[in-house]
């Protein structure tokens, strides 16, 4: 294995780190016996979410941004002495998935006055296969979303509307204390909420949200893992700031996507209307910021730590709201990845190669995923066949 994210992601793993009961001890003691090339791993994992555990609960939102930060380049300056930039790089690129949970946890439980990784004991790990989305409310019982496709809403009144069902404001809310919420979708499923401002967001397939029960007086911020499309409505008191591990989107009111995905290297931002600016998080005065027009699509690449932009066909970014995805001349494996995700379904290839196929078209995702693979496989001149459950095999024809 070459990287720690599958244990940074793994509940199991954060409940050892934080809450050694005997069970997880022999476990992964057992573990590394077995698998003795997963020890650094193992070990850069456990530095990573230690670091995290001491984010004091009490700090301003944007003061546990610049400690977090602070905390990847103190781990960085250190293992630089001693390990390959490769498995550095490795690390970052964890870490900053791990912002996202931990940073969650300080948001949510920020009154609290244990210091201790509430999130991660409360088993809120990143989407994955299997399970069920989730909206969680700070002082509330955590609401599963069974359906397929869910819809919230934010009244100014305080109340959430959770698929037609009225629900009370939280009591911190009702008290006019702000309180954070989370909005998890796995692998599988969709959602769009209205934020409390009127702006509405269509939540992708394996991602998570990040925002609060009533936005302050200055600003609307919100915290993205994964793909969504923004609606934002126009405040010109209130800009609107969507931040990912990596970069910040900066808006009055407009219309745009961005995807964030943790294992994809591009963040692409998509607009559809209106002006938005992007930005580098934490690259002090020197940090690259791009501004794009509707039509362009801005793409940060995290390994290069650069922007690039480009003029795109918008529906080809935006169309997964409606249920439809659209591509031209696109790799298969850029397709496949995105069915992965809106499916709950793994693929693998009988050659790599066949991953670099270029294909175009437009499929209906509402329809049964075997008709759909059909029809990718037709474009792609290869077969499609079921490997187990959940699993597909791509051959050529």
């Amino acid at each position: 294995m070459d990287n720690i994210g599958k244990y940074i992601e793994d509940d199991r793993f954060i409940r050892w780190v934080f809450d050694k009961d005997p069970q997880s001890e022999a476990y992964w003691r057992s573990f590394e016996t077995a698998h003795p090339g997963e020890k650094e791993n193992i070990r850069l994992a456990r530095r990573v979410l230690k670091k995290l555990r001491t984010v004091d609960q009490e700090l301003p939102e944007n003061e546990k941004i610049v400690l977090f930060s602070r905390i990847l380049k103190e781990i960085e300056g250190r293992e630089r002495r001693h390990k390959s930039r490769i498995i550095m790089m490795e690390m970052m690129k964890y870490a900053a998935i791990a912002l996202f949970f931990f940073l969650a946890g300080a948001l949510l439980f920020s009154r609290q006055k244990e210091v201790y990784p509430t999130f991660a004991a409360q088993e809120q790990t990143a989407p994955v296969m299997g399970e069920e989305a989730r909206l969680i409310r700070e002082g509330e019982e955590d609401i599963l979303l069974s359906d397929r496709k869910s819809r919230i809403e934010y009244r100014e009144d305080g109340q959430v509307v959770v698929n037609d069902s009225v629900l009370g404001g939280t009591g911190l809310a009702r008290k006019g204390i702000p309180v954070m919420n989370q909005l998890v979708i796995p692998y599988g499923k969709t959602s769009e909420v209205t934020l409390p401002d009127g702006t509405r967001v269509w939540l992708n397939a394996g991602s998570r949200l990040i925002y609060p029960g009533f936005f302050p007086d200055k600003t609307r911020e919100v915290f993205l893992a994964g793909e969504a499309f923004f609606s934002v409505r126009h405040d010109a008191r209130r800009p609107f700031v969507v931040k990912t591990a990596d970069i910040s989107v900066n808006v009055l009111g407009t219309r745009f996507n961005l995807s964030a995905y943790a294992g994809d290297n591009l963040i692409e931002t998509v607009l559809t209307e209106g002006k938005i600016r992007i930005s580098q998080n934490n690259a002090g005065r020197f940090a690259e910021s791009v501004e794009i027009a509707p039509g362009q699509l801005a793409a940060f690449s995290k390994e290069e730590r650069t922007f690039s932009r480009s003029q795109v066909d918008i529906e080809n970014h935006t169309l997964w709201t409606e249920g439809l995805m659209k591509f031209e001349s696109t790799d298969l494996s850029r397709v496949i990845k995105k069915l992965e995700r809106y499916y709950n379904i793994r693929f693998r290839y009988h050659d790599p190669l066949l991953g670099g196929i270029k294909i175009s078209g437009k499929l209906e995702l509402n329809e049964h995923c075997d008709a759909v693979l059909g029809i990718v496989a037709d474009a792609a001149s290869v077969k499609i066949d079921r490997a187990g459950e959940g699993f597909f095999e791509i051959t050529r024809k």
